[in-house]
């Protein structure tokens, strides 16, 4: 009998979860420069002042978490949370240099097998979370820089002052801590996330059944428990309990079962009616009890997101210095063609103001009609020149 192993599966989206995380600021799609305070995505820049691109995007981060517990569940946290990936990593790789029960984290007593309690071990197990910490920190800087300049801070040592030094060894400590140490204590007491998915999950969202018909079945073996990533039993498994819908304890009692040619007493469901629901009966009992006020502003803050990017000014670029000089030269030059009109309207004569200006911007065309801003000049003088008509020759008071 053929039973689905989530294992393998969970593993392939948890480490492409973090090369996405990586690849984003890696290829621009998205990055910060504190330099202009601006975000920038695909190479446009977004002022932190666009208030209505900065607003769509505070709607979406406060109301997708919520919508997630509500629907999917703890899936985030058990198939693509890093923090889980690598607290998962660092067990495994202590349970085999210090014993299959080790633990060195600050959740329980250390506990490490006597015949693995060697000083070659302990350094072994360092040397790969800080090895896993200093690749690491390097993408938080992703972020904030290209990846050339990235790969020649790291490589050169360019731009590389004692404030980022002393910035990228931080993060490297804390990095190393949270793997060594802190692992899952962070996602049980710290996670903002995970404090929200306690106020909000429901039985609805995605979750860990246990099928009570079959209990003689299970003959409280235990195997799922001791399989358990959150020390918890996926046989009674409680709305507070921080299950993290991994499939672990699934994959455990299928391959109990499977031996002898049965289904596991666990699986996965969806919605209140279970495995007895079709899919499309299991997503509108999700969808029935989304909370609709908290849809509606995720939409708005999606609509706003985008519609802050399309109406974001474009950047005016730069002048070069002989393109300044230039300019500068046009401008004097205009302005002594056309001094009559200047003279005028420094007077108060409205009339002239408007020929001085028709004037000057004419006086741009016919000496630079190569440019790129002919367009401009041209509707300078059709505008200015039918104003000088309609307003009045006398002077302002």
């Amino acid at each position: 009998m053929h039973v689905t192993q989530y294992h393998w599966k969970r593993r392939v989206a948890q480490f492409a979860t973090l090369f996405l995380i990586a690849l984003v600021p890696a290829v621009g799609l998205f990055r910060i420069d504190l330099t202009s305070a601006s975000f920038s995505i695909l190479g446009q820049q977004l002022w932190w002042s666009n208030f209505t691109f900065v607003a769509g995007l505070a709607l979406v981060a406060a109301t997708a978490p919520i919508l997630t517990y509500m629907t999917i569940g703890t899936v985030w946290c058990g198939w693509a949370c890093p923090q889980n990936l690598l607290s998962e990593w660092a067990n495994n790789m202590t349970h085999k240099l210090l014993g299959k029960r080790a633990s060195v984290d600050v959740n329980g007593k250390m506990v490490v097998a006597a015949s693995k309690n060697k000083v070659i071990n302990w350094l072994l197990l360092g040397l790969l979370f800080l090895g896993a910490a200093m690749v690491l920190a390097v993408i938080p800087f992703m972020f904030f820089f290209s990846v050339g300049e990235v790969w020649s801070i790291f490589t050169t040592g360019a731009q590389f002052s004692t404030f980022m030094q002393r910035l990228y060894y931080f993060i490297v400590f804390l990095i190393f801590i949270d793997i060594a140490v802190v692992r899952y204590f962070w996602c049980d007491y710290a996670c903002m996330y995970r404090i929200g998915q306690k106020i909000f999950k429901t039985r609805d969202a995605l979750h860990v059944a246990y099928d009570q018909t079959r209990s003689a079945d299970c003959a409280k073996c235990n195997y799922c428990a001791t399989s358990c990533i959150t020390s918890i039993q996926p046989t009674d498994i409680k709305s507070y309990d921080s299950c993290i819908d991994c499939g672990e304890c699934v994959d455990a009692c299928n391959r109990l079962h499977e031996k002898s040619g049965t289904a596991g007493l666990l699986r996965f469901e969806l919605g209140e009616h279970g495995a007895a629901a079709t899919l499309g009966g299991k997503i509108r009992d999700v969808l029935a009890r989304v909370n609709w006020l908290v849809a509606a502003m995720f939409l708005a803050g999606c609509v706003l997101t985008v519609w802050g990017i399309v109406t974001q000014p474009k950047p005016v670029p730069e002048l070069s210095p002989a393109a300044q000089q230039h300019e500068q030269q046009l401008a004097s030059l205009c302005a002594t063609q056309c001094i009559a009109q200047i003279d005028t309207c420094k007077k108060g004569n409205l009339s002239a103001c408007a020929l001085a200006q028709a004037c000057q911007c004419q006086c741009s065309l016919d000496h630079d009609p190569a440019s790129t801003r002919v367009g401009e000049w041209q509707q300078c003088v059709k505008t200015n020149t039918a104003n000088a008509k309609s307003l009045p020759h006398t002077l302002r008071k």
